[in-house]
């Protein structure tokens, strides 16, 4: 993670954690940063609302556990609520759900605590900058995955492609032809055929090499 030269201008920085001593650590490092200014401390979700609203700080790096409080919910609430901060997650815990709530609701960090200081001063510069920052190459590849499943999703929906339409232009991505795909699926030819036409419109294509390639085009297969 590249570091960025320090603004001119600090970034004022909420610091939420329930654990007093990793909360307070993280403030005495921080503060060592020309470019940060901690504008204040809280253990708790009340407090951290309270004094997010109060002090409107650049970045809030919050906790995803605060004792009773899901740190998830009180992300939302603070983007609600003060919307020129910006929010990042902490976290101790390797949860894919965590991960992509925490993606879904619009957070604009979310990082793992082993991290080093020098490590996470970097992100919340980044953040500061406007990027979106998760901690590790892995977390990216979960949240891409995600979304290419959701893409497929959306896509074969939007093209009103059941489950064996798919299969079908799959297997023709193959090269099989209409009499191998009907052995396959126990079809006749003639079935394989007239079904390969109800594919055309629904992709609204002419042939089976542009079926192929517009079902690619759109991640179906």
């Amino acid at each position: 993670m590249q570091t960025s030269e320090p603004s001119s201008t600090p970034i004022r920085l909420l610091i939420v954690d329930d654990h007093a001593i990793l909360r307070q650590g993280i403030s005495l490092m921080v503060n060592e940063e020309n470019d940060f200014e901690i504008v204040g401390e809280a253990g708790n979700g009340k407090a951290a609302l309270s004094l997010a609203m109060e002090l409107q700080p650049d970045i809030v790096l919050l906790d995803i556990f605060l004792g009773t409080s899901n740190g998830l919910d009180i992300a939302k609430q603070l983007l609600r609520s003060c919307p020129d901060t910006r929010i990042v997650l902490f976290s101790g815990f390797d949860d894919e759900d965590f991960l992509f709530e925490a993606v879904r609701i619009g957070v604009h960090g979310f990082l793992k605590k082993p991290l080093s200081i020098d490590d996470l001063v970097s992100a919340l510069r980044a953040v500061k900058q406007g990027e979106r920052v998760l901690g590790e190459p892995r977390a990216i590849t979960k949240v891409l995955e995600e979304f290419h499943q959701l893409t497929r999703v959306h896509n074969r929906l939007l093209f009103k492609l059941n489950t064996t339409e798919i299969e079908l232009v799959r297997l023709a991505s193959e090269g099989c032809t209409n009499r191998e795909i009907g052995s396959k699926l126990y079809w006749s030819e003639v079935q394989v055929k007239r079904k390969m036409q109800d594919i055309y419109k629904k992709l609204e294509v002419t042939d089976r090499a542009q079926a192929v390639a517009e079902a690619m085009r759109h991640g179906l297969i």
